[in-house]
């Protein structure tokens, strides 16, 4: 019967860790090959005891080496940014997806389990959570103009300037201003400048997920009116709530039912609130996970009748297309720079 290995000692407690901080510990080369152990990549080991998780990974890197730091999707996916599935998903088996680190202008050669990128990084777009060491928000939404897509960049952009819900959210301040976006913008030196002064014409403020953003964009490029977002709506005196798309002029309204909406106690709401908007004379459009598909064509066709149905005509302008018949805040419904006029009709990259 083999013999059982000798446990790690406390002073490595963790899930993840170097071969140097394991002699460091008194840890032979031979404990290290024993199977209790999982050797990730070159001086890499995981404990087999515990799951393997991206943030343990990153953390082990940027632990033992003062100069690294996650950046990338890497960054991305721990503050929990709006990715596609694939940027989304991270695989601890049956092979590892890399984990993407700088270590400033120190060059580092990629392997299956790392990708390097040369970058300098001012002070403040690091952040140091207890051992990880992090690109900011924003530092992470500027690498990204390299790596996703123009909507996709959008999506982040305005989750980075939602206003948040204070009494869900643990926070009462967005995670960057506009202003901030934009001094970020000109200030970086990458290569993806254009596309990011390009998502700035079309981020918005007032946006709670990434399908209405999806939904808000489509509507642009098929010359829709301009819907506000989020903005609570009034009907005679009555509280309609706040709806994810709204054009008050012709009473017409989408809500997007993603996730949260599948509990029989939010199923019930819903129905409550759409009979409350019908019975004052609102048309309020259901969208799914289906209307998504396809650049939202069935979405915006649904959009588009009930528009319609309650006296919208297309004009040859998309600029006169909103008829505002009450002032609103102009953070909900306007891009945080001007865009070009040809600009909120482009095909998505």
């Amino acid at each position: 019967m083999p013999r059982l290995p000798y446990p790690l000692p406390p002073s490595l407690p963790y899930a993840v860790f170097t071969a140097a901080e394991a002699k460091q510990a008194g840890v032979s080369v031979d404990r290290l090959r024993a199977n209790d152990l999982r050797r990730l990549g070159y001086g890499i080991y995981a404990r087999t005891d515990v799951d393997l998780t991206e943030l343990a990974l990153l953390t082990a890197m940027t632990r033992s080496d003062p100069l690294v730091v996650a950046r990338g999707q890497s960054a991305a996916r721990h503050w929990g940014f709006p990715l596609t599935q694939a940027l989304q998903r991270w695989d601890a088996a049956p092979q590892i997806t890399p984990v993407h680190l700088t270590a400033g202008d120190l060059v580092h050669r990629d392997t299956k389990l790392l990708r390097w990128n040369r970058q300098r990084l001012r002070a403040e777009e690091i952040v140091t959570i207890s051992d990880l060491r992090v690109t900011s928000r924003i530092r992470t939404w500027l690498d990204l103009a390299q790596e996703v897509s123009l909507d996709q960049l959008v999506k982040i952009g305005d989750h980075l300037v939602r206003i948040p819900r204070a009494w869900a959210e643990n926070r009462l301040e967005p995670y960057a201003t506009p202003a901030q976006l934009i001094d970020a913008t000109l200030a970086y030196p990458g290569t993806g400048r254009p596309r990011l002064r390009e998502a700035l014409t079309l981020i918005r403020i007032g946006s709670d997920s990434a399908a209405e953003t999806t939904l808000r964009l489509a509507a642009g490029r098929a010359q829709l009116p301009t819907p506000e977002l989020n903005v609570r709506q009034f009907t005679d005196g009555v509280d309609l709530g706040e709806p994810d798309l709204a054009w008050p002029e012709w009473k017409v309204c989408v809500e997007h039912d993603g996730p949260s909406h599948r509990t029989k106690e939010q199923q019930e709401k819903d129905i409550r609130r759409r009979e409350l908007r019908e019975a004052h004379g609102w048309i309020e459009v259901q969208s799914v996970a289906v209307d998504l598909h396809n650049g939202c064509r069935r979405g915006l066709r649904r959009m588009r009748e009930a528009l319609l149905k309650h006296g919208w005509r297309p004009t040859a302008d998309p600029g006169a297309q909103r008829a505002p018949r009450r002032r609103r805040p102009a953070s909900r419904s306007a891009p945080i720079i001007s865009p070009s006029p040809d600009r909120a009709s482009r095909p998505a990259r």
